[in-house]
């Protein structure tokens, strides 16, 4: 074996580095070979669905892919909607946030229409439809209507969001690569020449630190190329080093009670830790102007969260999360490593604003999780949690106020129950 032209830890950030746009692109496959699903084709997802990773139970879901090129840009029609919270979240094929268009961000044009542009690109666009810069020539489009308890209304919302085509665009299909899970993760794979140049020819990243780390990237391509020896060195330093760093990387956000907070990342920027790590937990993370997500892995010990164990979170009468959101506010447990949903004989898969919570005589709440309702507990706060499992919490603020972003106010800890 010869020596490697990069240290280690080198080594394992260009790995780190580049799973994000692997991440996007095994999730843009998973799309596409969905029946029914093409590019500029808007899928209206089924309320309640929750056969996809990270998913949100409290809103109307519809998802398209947006596929243009220098000529041909694409149309995206939004309704008026009032009275309700929606965002139409646009990422790049980084999964980096490229706007969410709402009443929020654009309250001189917040519905209508809007062309979805190549950047750069100079097409004829009729009056009254507002421009839209695309970075490269897909992206990903996740709009949300608030379901509030009204999922007639809702549904007639996400019906009328439409996309339509001023021409035909050339597009290139997802790159070729293996198919992996984030239990058995594409490891030294990831360095395969021609498909790692493929791989990041295939977007443009906006982050900073692009250039250096492909650069860094391309160099242990070359290297593992050299020989088996090589090849199998660089896959142990993935394996005993970058899997365990990608993985712990929550523990760097701010950590309180046995949660992590997204609140400083109003993009993710040149963080591409961060980046890769949401790809891997919950693709398609969005900005913490839009939400901040709590995500919690273990309890106030620090010992991770398991179904045979029973927590509780309680938020005194002045901690309610709905006083610190502008919108609304959900909990949903999942399972690890997949983050899915955990089935349950309730199909009880999360709690939110609108839930019938029982609240305490002195106007406080607490909510339980565990394998069994646990001693003196109502019901209406219970989730159940998969006996002997880990489980996975996402605690959600949509529109959050002032005290969640800045840190003032935090999510109450994870406590077991003795």
């Amino acid at each position: 074996m010869t020596n490697p032209p990069l240290s280690e830890q080198e080594i394992v950030d260009a790995y780190i580095y580049v799973m994000a746009r692997y991440l996007v692109i095994r999730q843009e496959h998973i799309d596409m070979a969905e029946e029914g699903v093409d590019y500029n084709v808007i899928k209206y997802n089924e309320l309640g669905k929750a056969e996809f990773v990270n998913p949100n139970l409290d809103v109307a879901y519809l998802e398209a892919w947006f596929a243009v090129d220098e000529q041909t840009p694409v149309i995206l029609e939004i309704p008026e909607i009032k009275g309700r919270y929606y965002t139409a979240q646009i990422c790049d094929e980084w999964a980096e946030i490229i706007t969410n268009i709402n009443e929020r961000n654009y309250p001189e044009h917040p519905y209508g229409r809007y062309a979805l542009c190549l950047r750069g690109s100079s097409p004829e666009i009729p009056k009254g439809i507002l421009r839209v810069d695309l970075p490269s020539k897909k992206a990903k489009m996740l709009a949300r209507v608030e379901r509030q308890g009204d999922d007639e209304g809702a549904i007639r919302l996400q019906r009328s969001f439409r996309i339509s085509r001023l021409g035909e665009p050339v597009i290139q299909p997802a790159v070729n690569i293996p198919m992996f899970t984030n239990a058995e993760a594409i490891a030294v794979e990831a360095f395969s020449q021609p498909m790692l140049g493929q791989v990041l020819d295939s977007a443009v990243d906006s982050a900073g630190v692009a250039e250096a780390q492909q650069k860094n990237a391309l160099l242990v391509a070359r290297f593992v190329a050299e020989s088996e020896a090589n090849k199998a060195a660089v896959d142990a330093i993935i394996k005993g080093q970058a899997f365990p760093q990608f993985i712990s990387f929550a523990r760097s956000l701010d950590n309180r009670g046995g949660w992590s907070s997204t609140r400083q990342y109003v993009k993710m920027g040149d963080d591409f830790r961060f980046r890769s790590m949401v790809n891997y937990g919950g693709i398609w993370w969005n900005s913490s102007a839009e939400v901040v997500y709590y995500l919690g892995n273990t309890d106030l010990d620090g010992e991770v969260l398991n179904g045979d164990n029973a927590y509780v979170i309680r938020y005194g009468p002045d901690e309610l999360p709905m006083k610190h959101a502008n919108a609304y506010w959900s909990l949903t447990m999942l399972s690890v490593p997949d983050y899915r949903v955990v089935p349950n004989d309730l199909e009880r898969y999360n709690l939110n604003n609108i839930s019938e919570l029982r609240t305490e005589e002195d106007g406080s709440l607490k909510i339980y999780l565990a394998g069994q309702l646990p001693e003196g507990a109502p019901e209406s706060n219970w989730l159940p949690a998969p006996k002997g499992q880990p489980f996975f919490l996402n605690h959600r603020f949509y529109v959050p106020k002032e005290e969640v972003l800045t840190g003032q106010w935090y999510a109450p800890p994870i406590e077991k129950v003795k």
